[in-house]
C-alpha cells in the first residue's frame, strides 16, 4: 500500500506509513464490532484484498486513505456501539450517611420516592446538572470571555 518512493523524504514516509497502519488498524478494530459474521468475513477480506493491492499507476496513497476514511465512517455507522471497554457501570451513585447506595442503577428508589443527594442544606445536584447541560447547550462552555486575559 505504501509506495516506495525515492523523493519521499524520511519524515513524511514514517509519517505517511503511520498514518496508513493506524488506519488499517481502525478499520481492522471497526470490522471486528460487526455483530453479523457473515458481513464480517466479507468486510476483512476487502481489507485484506484493496488495503494492500499495490496502487494503480494513476492512484496515490492519499486516494487510499480518503476509500478508506470512506469506509471507517460507513462501518461507524453500521456498527453497535463499543460498550465500556473496562467493563466497569458507569452512571451515577448515591451516597447516604457515607455509604454508597448501590442498586446498578443511577437513582434509588426508596418506597416511591426517588433518592438523591438534596438534602435542603445543599444544591440539588440534579438542577445543577440542569444548569450545567443548557449553559452548554447555550454554547457557554467556559466564562474565560468574563475573566479576560492576564
Amino acid at each position: 500500500f505504501i509506495p516506495e518512493q525515492s523523493t519521499m523524504s524520511s519524515t513524511s514516509g514514517s509519517s505517511s506509513k503511520t498514518l496508513v497502519l493506524q488506519t488499517y488498524r481502525t478499520l481492522a478494530r471497526m470490522i471486528s464490532r460487526l455483530p453479523d459474521n457473515s458481513k464480517k468475513e466479507s468486510f476483512e477480506a476487502q481489507l485484506r484484498n484493496q488495503f494492500k493491492a499495490p496502487l494503480a499507476s494513476d492512484e496515490t496513497v492519499q486516494d487510499r486513505l480518503k476509500v478508506a476514511g470512506e469506509k471507517i465512517t460507513f462501518l461507524r455507522i453500521i456498527s453497535p456501539k463499543e460498550i465500556n471497554p473496562a467493563g466497569e457501570k458507569s452512571g451515577r451513585w448515591i451516597y447516604r450517611d457515607g455509604k454508597r447506595i448501590e442498586n446498578g442503577e443511577g437513582t434509588a428508589m426508596n418506597g416511591s420516592r426517588v433518592v438523591n443527594g438534596y438534602t435542603g442544606h445543599n444544591l440539588d445536584p440534579c438542577m445543577v446538572k440542569r444548569h450545567n447541560h443548557g449553559l452548554k447547550r447555550a454554547g457557554f462552555v467556559n466564562n474565560l470571555h468574563a475573566k479576560g486575559i492576564f
